[in-house]
C-alpha cells in the first residue's frame, strides 16, 4: 500500500533531516498553515493515484479565487514535499510527481507597476511622525530603503524561546531576535 499525502506531510514535519526544521520561525509558521491547507483538502490522496491531471485540477482549484501567488505557493509546497519524499524517503511516486510538477504551466502575477521611492519613504515618515506620533516608524522605513534591508532585519521579531538564536530580551515564553539595536 502506498503513502498518502498526509503521511508524506507528517514525515516532512518530523524527519530530523527535513528542511522544514531549518526554516526560521515565521516562515515555518506560514508553511505550516499551507501544509494544513493541503492536509485538509487533499490529505487522504494516495500518492500512487495522483497524476498530472490531478495536480492540474488542484492548481486550477487554488486559482479559482483569482489569487495567483497563493496557488503558486501551494504548488511550491507540493514540490518541496515530493522532493523530500524522493530524496529522503526514496519514494518512487514522489519522483514521478516531481517530474509532473515540472511540466505544469503556472500563471504569473503581473509585476509591480510602482517602485518605492525616496518620496514614498518621506511621506510614510511624515505620516508616522505627525499623524501617529511614531518617529521610529519613519526611521525604520528610511533604514530599510537606504540600506536595502528587509523589515525583520531592521525591527526584529518576537519568537518562542525554544527557537534557535540567542537574545538578552526575553518576555515570558518569547525572545527578541534580529533587528537593529
Amino acid at each position: 500500500m502506498g503513502r498518502t499525502l498526509k503521511q508524506l506531510i507528517d514525515n516532512y514535519r518530523t524527519d530530523p533531516y527535513s528542511d522544514f526544521k531549518k526554516l526560521k520561525y515565521q516562515v515555518r509558521t506560514k508553511r505550516d498553515g499551507e501544509l494544513n491547507r493541503l492536509l485538509k483538502e487533499y490529505g487522504s490522496a494516495q500518492l500512487r493515484n495522483v497524476r498530472f491531471r490531478t495536480l492540474t485540477v488542484w492548481y486550477r482549484d487554488a486559482l479559482a479565487d483569482g489569487k495567483i501567488a497563493k496557488a503558486n505557493s501551494l504548488l511550491s509546497r507540493l514540490r518541496e514535499l515530493f522532493r523530500f519524499g524522493y530524496l529522503m524517503l526514496e519514494d518512487a511516486d514522489c519522483d514521478r510527481l516531481c517530474d509532473d510538477l515540472g511540466k505544469l504551466r503556472l500563471e504569473s502575477s503581473s509585476p509591480r507597476r510602482v517602485q518605492m521611492t525616496a518620496g514614498h519613504v518621506r511621506a510614510i515618515s511624515k505620516a508616522a511622525r505627525e499623524h501617529f506620533g511614531w518617529p521610529s516608524i519613519g526611521l525604520s522605513q528610511a533604514l530599510q530603503f537606504e540600506l536595502l534591508l528587509v523589515q525583520k532585519d531592521v525591527i526584529g521579531e518576537w519568537v518562542p524561546v525554544g527557537e534557535p538564536g540567542k537574545s538578552d530580551l526575553v518576555a515570558g515564553d518569547y525572545k527578541w531576535l534580529r533587528g537593529l539595536r
